[in-house]
């Protein structure tokens, strides 16, 4: 899941007194989870016999409700996501009545399904931001891990409708075994649209279980610790790199500070974010399923939230994770402890690999360096 990531110093300042006072400030809705591509990490798809075995999509209007509810309760902004939310029916309804709400609105989208007519009805009231996920730099890329031959035609296409059009557009990559090697044309083309890119190195498992078995379609820690430089050597010029490697060093070679082993999550998710499931179902993120889940549809959104809430505060990350020295560069969290362990006070191994891994890859640039 994207948390929403304040753009400027007002939202920032927003952002952080929702926090302080436990506003729902940001919310996710998945809308579908139903999908046009195949992509094999994927942790969210389902068929279409599967989700009507589960549950079935839920009408518009309810949607409408639910958001009206929550911006009553504080929200400011709010996140459409699927599955693909352009095979959302009645999308265009569901899109105007958010947007006539005030309700800053941003799609996740994989840009394929995006034509004139859907491009026409964002520009009519365009929404804060476009997030496509561009999964590699050429359709065969997009045929290997996606199932879709022509996949890259297809978005980029999708892109440039936008873009003619104003719409913001951001380029979020999910790095893979089928993509990893194409990762710098990837940031190519980004270049090439003078987009924003954000690349995620890390896959969580599979909080659905028609998926879980996807975490082998993803990186090894040692090779997630490698991208995971490598993006950010992609991102800045020389000297910052160098400035940047240098700085995670000292951070890491510093004193630990010496926190309180405090209850909640480490980000905004379940203290001013939330999300909600296609099927209703209520969560601090996308990747915390159980036990916080409350279905919204059953009851109002300000009771849901209080509960989440309370929920939320009664949990800790593992005490193993707050003393280990490596915390200050792990990028573990709630939802990544409780996706490798099935528990939120267990320790992710797989992170652990990756930090380590990370951390010797620094050391070596910055022997580099000395040289």
């Amino acid at each position: 899941m994207e948390i929403f990531q304040p753009q400027n110093l007002i939202e920032q300042r927003i952002c952080n007194r929702a926090d302080m006072n436990q506003i729902p400030i940001s919310g996710c809705f998945e809308l579908l989870p139903l999908c046009n591509m195949d992509c094999k990490m994927c942790f969210a798809k389902m068929t279409r016999k599967q989700m009507e075995q589960h549950a079935p999509m839920r009408e518009y209007h309810e949607w409408l409700e639910l958001a009206r509810q929550a911006r009553d309760e504080g929200m400011m902004f709010l996140l459409l996501t699927g599955g693909e939310v352009f095979l959302y029916p009645h999308f265009r309804e569901l899109y105007l009545g958010l947007k006539k709400m005030g309700i800053v609105v941003t799609i996740n989208s994989n840009g394929t399904l995006i034509n004139e007519e859907i491009a026409d009805l964002l520009a009519s009231d365009p929404p804060r931001r476009m997030n496509i996920t561009l999964y590699g730099s050429s359709d065969d890329v997009y045929a290997r891990l996606c199932g879709n031959p022509h996949g890259f035609s297809q978005v980029t296409r999708g892109i440039e409708l936008l873009l003619e059009r104003g719409i913001q557009v951001k380029i979020n990559c999910s790095v893979t075994p089928y993509n990893v090697d194409d990762l710098d044309n990837i940031f190519s083309v980004a270049r090439k649209y003078r987009l924003p890119i954000e690349a995620a190195y890390y896959m969580i498992p599979a909080v659905r279980k028609e998926n879980a078995e996807n975490t082998q379609f993803r990186l090894t820690p040692q090779k997630a610790a490698e991208a995971r430089l490598h993006i950010r050597e992609l991102l800045y010029p020389p000297e910052l790199f160098r400035e940047y490697v240098m700085e995670l060093l000292e951070k890491y070679r510093g004193d630990v500070q010496n926190q309180a082993w405090k209850p909640g999550f480490t980000c905004r998710a379940g203290n001013s974010v939330f999300w909600v499931n296609y099927d209703g179902m209520m969560s601090a993120c996308s990747f915390t399923r159980e036990p916080i889940l409350f279905d919204i549809f059953q009851m109002p959104f300000k009771e849901a939230w209080a509960h989440l809430i309370e929920n939320v505060q009664t949990l800790h990350l593992a005490k193993k994770c707050h003393d280990c020295r490596m915390r200050v560069l792990c990028t573990r969290c709630a939802a990544a402890a409780y996706g490798e362990t099935g528990d939120y006070e267990g320790v992710p191994e797989y992170h652990c690999e990756l930090t380590r891994h990370f951390i010797e890859l620094l050391e070596e640039k910055a022997k580099e360096y000395e040289k």
